[in-house]
């Protein structure tokens, strides 16, 4: 039941992943388009790839954080033995973990304070661009969560996570 919920919720974020995409490659090539053969530049495609592109970004570092793809020098480290290993992990779970509260908080933050001002070309609530820090910060904190306890499992029991290499 839980890996199936977890597996719709990946699923729903690679859809959502998908689909700006498309939106920000539609909205370019629109631009390219109608501004070098129409000479009539759309006032609205450049925003709308600016704020899919912020979306893809921090949704993107969520789902890489959750399957470990995150940028890391792990040569030394993959050298050690796994409970050590785990415990280095560990320590660097944390570390990510605090840092991605502060960021949710102050994502929050920034979120509520700009739902008063809104884009020029599309006249888009900016909250909804910023609700990108906030939302993809509380996936980060789902998929740490679940990694520092697989660290711990590891050093316990003396057996490799099962989270490691992209399983998560």
């Amino acid at each position: 039941m839980k890996k199936r919920l977890l597996k719709r919720g990946e699923g729903i974020v690679n859809t959502l992943l998908v689909v700006l995409m498309a939106m920000m490659f539609v909205s370019v090539c629109l631009q390219v388009f109608f501004r070098y053969v129409l000479e009539s530049p759309l006032s609205w495609s450049e925003e709308l790839a600016r704020y899919a592109f912020v979306w893809i970004s921090f949704l993107g570092a969520a789902m890489a954080l959750g399957k470990r793809l995150h940028f890391g020098i792990d040569y030394l480290v993959d050298k050690f033995p796994p409970r050590l290993r785990a415990g280095v992990e560990l320590i660097t779970n944390c570390a990510i973990l605090v840092f991605v509260l502060v960021l949710v908080a102050k994502g929050f933050q920034t979120a509520s304070t700009a739902k008063f001002s809104h884009s020029a070309g599309l006249n888009l609530r900016m909250d909804i661009v910023f609700d990108a820090i906030p939302v993809s910060g509380l996936i980060m904190v789902y998929y740490l969560i679940r990694q520092i306890i697989g660290d711990v499992k590891t050093m316990t029991t003396h057996q490799p996570s099962p989270l490691r290499g992209g399983d998560a």
